[in-house]
């Protein structure tokens, strides 16, 4: 009782000055020039401000140094927190003067091997192809490989209003339970501190008076997010709570929509004779909007996608190995790609008949 009162104080007071901070913050990138401007991929008519992960980031620090137990919390996450601060500013120059893709990939490499030798490690598969444990090199590469992957991933899905920001609220909301559920103070706190801040974005990412995310807001709400899921399963897996592959689980179901999404792109284009990293319109977002879906209603859409597959899992798991679960979540979303395919080469044809019907 006595955490719940103080989780929802803090999570309110994060929603309270991220309220505050935005506008300021978005005064201040007009001026500096830090916008998205208009473009043939965009939708929106005029220069956005790309200050969405900055509140998020200067919104959470405060709260945090403002709690109590902030020291132990800052020492408990110090590497997670100053890794994903880093990569917020190389977000934000890349969002202001668009940084080569390979430094990018460079600096995540570098910071990806930090979080590992700190000690957040993937160190099991959990069953995985019949593996369990693993070597200590292959910890690290794993680690590095899956932590530089999903961040990329979850960068590629912002581009709709609300979908990033309403991903990210439903990763925090599910380590929150899994705070409770494993009685873990520290995660339930810094979650529902951003709770609070990512629901503050939200209101002005929806609205009239748009901001949008930027670079520096996927990056590193992705970093954060993909770490603490490591931290948390391994943490789970080392205390030896009954369960522990739930820790596991909550990580595959959140983000095999993103970096199932992205390996379909990259392989669709590899197939074009085209670069894995040009940009285009082929990512679930895209397909959802030539399906005719809002903004707010692809976000609810992948939302409640990554939610049903969170359910899946957990339906499956105390029947089936992490394989069968794993090729199932595979499986489903590749149904709902094809049908969505399907649908926006219907509206293609619908297209080509109305302009044939006008000429």
């Amino acid at each position: 009782m006595k955490n719940s009162i103080e989780f929802l104080f803090i999570g309110s007071l994060a929603l309270v000055l991220a309220l505050i901070f935005i506008p300021i913050i978005k005064n201040i990138a007009i001026k500096v020039n830090l916008v998205d401007k208009p473009n043939y991929r965009k939708v929106h008519a005029t220069p956005v401000p790309l200050v969405g992960g900055i509140s998020i980031a200067i919104t959470t620090l405060l709260v945090l140094i403002v709690s109590g137990n902030k020291l132990i919390i800052i020492k408990e996450y110090l590497p997670i927190l100053t890794s994903g601060l880093t990569l917020l500013v190389v977000g934000v120059i890349d969002d202001k003067t668009d940084i080569s893709a390979k430094y990018k990939l460079i600096v995540q490499l570098i910071l990806s091997f930090i979080i590992a030798f700190s000690g957040t490690r993937i160190t099991s598969l959990f069953g995985l192809l019949g593996i369990y444990e693993i070597s200590t090199w292959m910890q690290y590469a794993l680690t590095i490989l899956v932590i530089t992957g999903v961040v990329n991933a979850f960068n590629l899905m912002d581009g709709v209003d609300g979908l990033v920001g309403g991903l990210s609220l439903l990763g925090f909301t599910m380590f929150l339970i899994a705070s409770i559920f494993y009685n873990n103070y520290f995660l339930g706190k810094i979650s529902v501190i951003f709770i609070g801040a990512i629901i503050g974005f939200l209101k002005f990412n929806l609205s009239k008076k748009k901001i949008f995310m930027g670079d520096a807001g996927s990056l590193f709400l992705g970093f954060i997010l993909v770490t603490l899921g490591i931290q948390f399963m391994e943490n789970q897996q080392v205390n030896k709570d009954y369960g522990y592959a739930y820790g596991f689980l909550i990580l595959v179901a959140f983000f095999s929509i993103p970096v199932l999404d992205s390996l379909r792109v990259y392989v669709g284009r590899i197939k074009e004779g085209n670069s894995p990293f040009k940009a285009d319109k082929s990512h679930l977002h895209h397909l959802l909007l030539t399906a005719g879906l809002t903004h707010k209603k692809i976000a609810l859409f992948v939302v409640l996608f990554c939610m049903i597959l969170f359910f899946v899992g957990f339906g499956l798991i105390s029947f089936f190995s992490t394989t069968i679960i794993i090729v199932t979540i595979m499986v489903i979303f590749w149904v709902i790609v094809k049908l969505l395919l399907m649908i926006a080469s219907l509206h293609e044809w619908r297209d080509t008949i109305k302009k044939l019907e006008q000429q």
